[in-house]
């Protein structure tokens, strides 16, 4: 075979070869474009969460209009710990009996117990910090005094977490 022959054959396979490495290279960025994200996350699993420190204040006397904003706050501490605090909640005059956080059918629920003694209501500031928290998005539901949950809404746990969500 001469040189000018072996030319000739290059020149008719090149513009072959640049045509089957663009189909490859289109290949492998629609295969890549199609797999999961490496972020997601497989679906919360029913647990019970630790509560690692809980706190409530006195009740608080007849508060002015201006003071009775409620809120939740939330805020990331220590390693994969979480500090909620329902800011003038209303609850039973008696005050705090204990917290129970858990997660059901892919829902952060965080209950704050309140004492059946008196028979009467007051705002209180509580206070709790739940253990074992990952970085992820969470429907979070807050109850205190009852069935119905008091604060509803979705927030991302991560350690830069200092949030504040105001109740209506």
């Amino acid at each position: 075979m001469t040189l000018r022959s072996q030319n000739l054959r290059y020149k008719k396979m090149k513009p072959k070869i640049i045509k089957l490495s663009t189909g490859i290279l289109l290949f492998l960025f629609v295969g890549a474009s199609c797999q999961k994200e490496k972020n997601e996350l497989p679906p919360l699993e029913n647990k019970i969460l630790s509560i690692i420190e809980t706190n409530f204040n006195g009740c608080k006397e007849s508060l002015k209009s201006s003071e009775t904003e409620r809120y939740v706050e939330l805020k990331a501490e220590g390693e994969n710990q979480l500090r909620l605090k329902f800011i003038n909640a209303r609850i039973n005059c008696a005050g705090l009996d204990t917290t129970y956080a858990a997660i059901n059918d892919g829902i952060l629920k965080v209950t704050f117990f309140d004492y059946n003694l008196a028979n009467c209501l007051c705002d209180f500031d509580l206070d709790c910090v739940i253990d074992s928290m990952e970085n992820r998005e969470y429907n979070l539901e807050v109850y205190a005094h009852g069935e119905e949950p008091k604060a509803k809404f979705t927030f991302t746990y991560s350690s830069m977490l200092d949030s504040k969500f105001i109740l209506y």
